[in-house]
């Protein structure tokens, strides 16, 4: 069956659509339910989380798609599954000591079966199964809002409420995967899993150190507003930056079929010309979903996500700039992943970190905020110049039938 990019794209679309929907949602429920405070907390949680989780990537994300067909799915989910127990234990335990909302098992919990969904969904790209993609990612948010609701009312009114939801629904999933796919696993034949832990290492280690790097870019706002401010003002500043990131939508619904497609296709002057069209069409619905975003009133926040949430318009206004050229950018770095050339997201996502520091400690202390929300806004906007120019140069300089330099990750495949 050929791959029909379009009906692909738009089907992603509707399905990120209703992700934002529930997400949207959970975030509602817990701005009303539990506050500001609560909000943070829950914010930084998920933002350790996130962290473990690029770790968790180096053999559960884009190193099983790109692999899956080369080496099979069983070999890639023996190393995955010792990779994912590994790195929750050792993560949980940093967890525990560093925090202090007593929180290391609901993390170490998570951190698993998170690690499973994200083999699933990886493993689901590479094979070019949208559909079984979109659904999955569907119905994780689907079902965090409805247990947070039930746990809520029935086993705990607190913001744990939102953990036990968060566990439970990951549970679900991870149990439906592996007993809907069994078919695609056969265990007898796990030859070679240390040469092909050591590729998928090299390639995931480079593609996940420019995922780390980018993190520092979306979140270290969040630790430097917690340890200079305090749970409150993460938890603010969490809600302009999900709406900002939910904005995405379109950009990571195009790219990630876009990605799918050209792992198949590689480089060419189609692919790239495609490239540029997605690139054009996410940047004018971008454009489009943030005037309408800036446009609302304040009292439409507040009314929404509760008064402690008044300056999450403010918030939004300020990241909107760098929401843009990261719609746009997002494209041209999946191209870049895509086609084995890793080097440039690691330099973009190195730079942005460098201006998030340098910023951080000149703007947040001072503006709170207000500065955060410039620092991340900055580092948007010069990591996107970065990967604008690079594909600007590389599409010019290097012809599609050029073996200079191509895929970075050949020779690791020898």
């Amino acid at each position: 069956m050929a791959f029909d990019v379009k009906k692909n794209i738009l089907m992603t679309i509707a399905g990120k659509s209703a992700i934002l929907l529930f997400n949207f949602l959970a975030v509602v429920l817990t701005t009303n339910l539990w506050g500001a405070e609560g909000r943070g907390i829950v914010a930084m949680f998920m933002a350790d989380l996130s962290l473990l989780a690029i770790v968790a990537n180096i053999f559960t994300g884009s190193s099983v798609s790109y692999y899956l067909q080369k080496s099979g799915i069983s070999r890639l989910f023996v190393i995955a599954t010792l990779w994912i127990f590994i790195t929750s234990s050792i993560g949980a335990l940093i967890f525990h000591i560093l925090e202090m909302e007593n929180l290391s098992l609901f993390f170490l919990i998570t951190s698993v079966f998170l690690g499973f969904i994200a083999f699933f969904n990886s493993s689901y790209v590479g094979a070019q199964r949208i559909k079984s993609y979109n659904i999955l990612t569907v119905l994780q948010p689907l079902l965090l809002l409805v247990f947070m609701l039930l746990f809520y009312h029935f086993v705990d009114s607190s913001y744990r409420a939102y953990f036990y939801a968060q566990m439970l629904s990951l549970f679900i999933l991870t149990i439906a995967c592996l007993y809907l796919d069994r078919g695609r696993f056969s265990f007898r034949d796990l030859s070679r899993l240390v040469p092909i832990a050591v590729r998928s290492f090299r390639f995931g280690f480079q593609t996940e150190l420019s995922n780390f790097l980018q993190f520092f870019n979306y979140r270290l706002s969040f630790y430097f507003l917690c340890h200079l401010v305090g749970h409150a003002s993460v938890g603010v500043f969490s809600i302009g930056v999900t709406l900002a990131e939910a904005i995405w939508i379109v950009s990571r619904s195009i790219s990630m079929v876009q990605y799918s497609k050209l792992l198949k296709d590689k480089d060419s002057e189609d692919s790239r010309k495609s490239t540029l069209q997605v690139a054009k069409y996410s940047f004018l619905v971008t454009l489009f979903i943030l005037v309408v975003a800036n446009v609302l009133p304040k009292e439409v926040y507040t009314y929404i996500f509760g008064p402690d949430f008044y300056d999450v318009k403010l918030v939004l206004l300020y990241l909107s700039p760098g929401v843009l050229f990261i719609a746009v950018s997002n494209v041209f770095g999946h191209y870049f992943s895509a086609i084995g050339k890793l080097r440039i997201l690691v330099i973009k996502s190195f730079v942005g970190v460098l201006v998030t520091l340098l910023l951080s400690f000149a703007l947040v202390n001072r503006w709170q905020i207000v500065g955060a929300s410039i620092v991340n806004m900055s580092s948007n906007i010069v990591t996107s110049l970065i990967l604008f120019v690079a594909f600007w140069r590389y599409t010019t300089h290097t012809p599609v039938d050029s073996n200079e330099d191509s895929c970075e990750m050949e020779k690791y495949e020898e």
